[in-house]
C-alpha cells in the first residue's frame, strides 16, 4: 500500500498525540487506530451474533407475542411499560446531598 493523503485536521490531530508522547509516530497512531476499529467491528459482530441467537432461542421456545392487532400492540406497549416502570423504580434513588448542587437547588426560605 502506497502512501495516505490525511487531510489537515487529522495530521493536526496525529501531530498533537504524538507531541503528548501518547504515540511514537504517525505510522504507530494509525496502526493502533485501525487496530481499535477493527476489535469495536469485532465486538459489535459478536453482540449481533449473540443476540440473533438469544432471539432464535426465544422463537424455537415459543416465548414470543404475535401482534395481530391494534388492541394486540397496545397491550404489547403496555406491559412494557409497567415492566420499564417497575425497572427504573428499582434502580433510581434521590441524589440528594451526594449532588453537588443539591443545595442551590433546594428551595430556601
Amino acid at each position: 500500500m502506497g502512501a495516505v493523503q490525511l487531510p489537515d485536521e487529522l495530521q493536526r490531530v496525529i501531530e498533537q498525540q504524538i507531541a503528548q508522547g501518547r504515540a511514537s509516530s504517525a505510522i504507530a497512531f494509525l496502526e493502533e487506530a485501525v487496530m481499535r476499529l477493527v476489535d469495536e467491528a469485532r465486538a459489535e459482530e459478536d453482540d449481533i451474533h449473540t443476540a440473533v441467537e438469544a432471539g432464535c432461542a426465544d422463537l424455537e421456545a415459543g416465548r414470543y407475542t404475535t401482534i395481530a392487532t391494534p388492541e394486540d400492540s397496545q397491550a404489547l406497549h403496555e406491559r412494557m411499560m409497567a415492566r420499564l416502570r417497575l425497572t427504573m423504580k428499582a434502580k433510581w434513588r434521590p441524589v440528594g446531598d451526594s449532588n453537588p448542587c443539591y443545595r442551590r437547588e433546594r428551595a430556601v426560605s
